[in-house]
């Protein structure tokens, strides 16, 4: 009996003239997370030699795709190496594929007869594949389990727990890709990734710190931070190590400060192992603000293992990087983002892969490798349009994904930069994304959104287009760049922004979109507002000070009236929380563990019109970090969802009116 066809990922078979074929859905006018190939038919001839791309976003060509994606840029590698007859490259890869998925396309994909398999993936998958292993996971059973490893072992218990479940599943999903390789002898090529190391920042909050450990080590992340502020990066150095002593090495903050400081001061090799360590430290069973795709040492090394355990052709990124750019400290050359890659960094991973593809294919009279092959490429074709927009792209997905322990400003300005170097035509994309973020409501229905779709800068889903904030680090930084180019960029967003979000004379209520300055400095399930967890009635503050993004015209006084508390604690807490707007105080006020209620003005001198950062810091935690932990142990084990990490306070509202 012969087996029906099945999809291949979201290729649905169809039968026409008595031929199988697969067929793709349109895709969304924002676009969505596969490869644009319409059609995948099976192979028929023994040429062209078929190669199918398999992997997470980095394979895909996330932020230039689909005018540019690896699997494009391999094909035409390997045809210029060794013939245009000879090679074809099928798109398999896809945002935000995981484990499973991957493995059952690998099977699947084997209906249209490929040759050899690619394999890109490791970013995700200290993000996605252990989910359950958090003290925010819905089942009441791994709260416990994650409880039990708490209890026992300290902080390093649910990191080991969910490590353990990582090389599980991922040994599995590689063992049955070598089983269906081995099955009709095809050649496998693992491709392992790299992140950007120097520019990538991770903050973290520690876990709760014993005694007044956690207070102490916020303390000296100010002194840190300032200190690198007014290039001290000696005095920075002395104030991250003191952080690392405190924490034991398990915040990533602290590996970025470090980072910082050790390349201040000329040692990059040492600022390399740093990067290194604070990638590592980004783990998910103990993170508190949602963390971006990198593949850690775990990841790499289970790649690594799968290839010699399987005999798969290896391509470390690692250390083609090193060798291409003489540097350890990947950065902005390579990298988009955390491990997004530039056209350049496309060009030579795809080489380096190439090169084990043509040693594969038995069509080369002698091994090539990709360092001997690079220089006969042809640079990639790429309009700079699309160029522009992928730069541009970086960084508006930058602005959402970054929570740095130093400023976002100068990242953000630069990738802005770099995409009006490209083309300055984007300027106009630029203006049309910043007029749809003040526009309420969709930015689908906005005019700007509609010229942009017919420019040949389109913004697409993966460009990070929908946002329920108003971006405000992006809007500062696009006025800046704008305005060094002369471009009156400032009063245009002002006037916008007074237009469509002026505090009114009822009361705006900060807390609430699109007004939180920094969206991702809070808990992640607060951020992704999972369908199986309930919402917080408040905005809960796990940093020292938070902001919010105010709006007036900086012509009258502003009255803003905050209710707010702070956690409560045995015997009762009390302290007076600090209020500053465009970091000028504007008084403080007395807060306790019971919900108070006051009333401040800020003088119209202190504004200016359009957008002003208003900006609460909390009293530092007076609670004993080993209590604090103990507490949240036993939530766990009764099923309850429970913070690692300290609440500094609580805001039910923050009104905000013209006097």
């Amino acid at each position: 009996m012969t087996r029906p066809p099945e999809p291949i990922s979201i290729w649905e078979p169809r039968e026409a003239d008595g031929e199988v074929f697969f067929v793709r859905p349109d895709p969304l006018p924002l676009g969505d997370h596969y490869a644009a190939a319409k059609e995948l038919r099976p192979k028929k001839g023994e040429l062209p030699l078929r190669v199918a791309l398999f992997g997470e976003s980095v394979a895909a060509g996330y932020l230039y795709a689909p005018r540019l994606t690896p699997a494009r840029v391999l094909e035409a590698q390997l045809r210029a190496a060794g013939g245009f007859e000879n090679f074809e490259v099928i798109d398999l890869a896809r945002t935000n594929e995981t484990l499973a998925s991957l493995a059952e396309t690998v099977r699947t994909s084997l209906q249209i007869n490929p040759d050899v398999l690619v394999i890109f993936a490791g970013n995700n998958w200290n993000l996605l594949e252990t989910p359950e292993v958090s003290p925010y996971a819905p089942p009441v059973a791994a709260r416990r389990e994650y409880a039990a490893t708490l209890r026992a072992e300290g902080i390093a218990g649910p990191v080991r727990l969910a490590a353990e479940r990582l090389r599980e599943r991922a040994e599995a999903a590689l063992d049955w890709v070598a089983l269906i390789a081995g099955a009709v002898q095809i050649p496998v090529v693992l491709v392992v990734p790299e992140v950007s190391l120097a520019d990538w920042e991770t903050r973290q909050p520690p876990f709760w710190l014993s005694g007044g450990g956690t207070a102490r080590w916020h303390a000296l992340d100010d002194e840190a931070v300032g200190a690198l502020g007014h290039g001290d990066f000696a005095a920075a150095l002395d104030a991250a190590r003191a952080m690392r002593e405190l924490d034991g090495g398990h915040c990533a903050s602290t590996w970025r400060l470090l980072v910082r400081s050790w390349m201040g001061l000329g040692d990059l090799e040492a600022a390399r192992q740093a990067a290194l360590a604070e990638v590592d430290a980004a783990a998910y069973a103990t993170q508190a603000f949602l963390g971006a795709p990198q593949a850690n040492t775990a990841a790499r090394e289970l790649l690594l293992d799968a290839a010699r355990r399987h005999g798969f052709a290896a391509v470390d990124l690692r250390e083609v990087f090193r060798e291409h750019t003489g540097e350890g400290l990947t950065g902005r050359r390579l990298f988009l983002d955390y491990c997004h890659l530039t056209s350049e960094g496309i060009h030579v991973a795809m080489a380096a892969v190439a090169a084990e593809v043509l040693n594969l294919s038995g069509m080369q009279k002698r091994d090539v490798d990709w360092q001997g092959l690079l220089p006969g490429l042809l640079p990639i074709a790429i309009t700079p349009e699309a160029e522009a927009t992928a730069r541009l792209g970086a960084a508006i997905h930058t602005a959402h994904r970054l929570l740095p322990v130093t400023p976002k400003g100068p990242i953000l300005e630069h990738w802005l930069e770099a995409a009006l170097a490209a083309s300055p035509g984007v300027e106009a994309a630029m203006l049309d994304l910043a007029e749809a973020r003040c526009v309420p409501g969709p930015a689908v229905l906005t005019a700007a959104q509609q010229r942009n779709f017919a420019s040949p800068y389109r913004l697409l889903l993966q460009h990070g287009l929908r946002w329920d904030y108003l971006d405000a680090d992006l809007l500062e930084a696009i006025q800046a760049v704008l305005e060094r180019r002369g471009k009156p960029a400032r009063e245009r967003i002002a006037g916008l922004l007074l237009w469509h979000h002026a505090v009114r004379d009822e009361g705006t209520d900060l807390t609430q979109p699109p007004y939180l300055w920094e969206p991702l400095e809070r808990f992640y399930p607060e951020v992704m507002r999972f369908e199986d967890l309930a919402e917080r009635a408040t905005f809960r503050a796990p940093w020292p000070a938070s902001s919010f993004c105010l709006i007036c015209d900086g012509e009258r006084d502003v009255e803003i009236e905050p209710t707010l508390r702070l956690p409560a604690v045995s015997g009762g807490r009390a302290g007076k929380v600090r209020i500053e707007v465009n970091s000028e105080a504007i008084g403080e006020m007395e807060a306790a563990d019971r919900w108070r209620r006051a009333t401040l003005r800020i003088g119209r001198g202190l504004l200016r019109p359009g957008l002003n950062r208003l900006t609460f810091r909390w009293p530092p935690p007076r609670e004993d970090g080993e209590a604090a932990l103990r507490a949240a142990v036993a939530r766990l084990e009764m099923g309850l969802a429970a913070d690692l990490h300290p609440v500094f306070g609580e805001v039910f509202s923050l009104l905000a009116r013209p006097v």
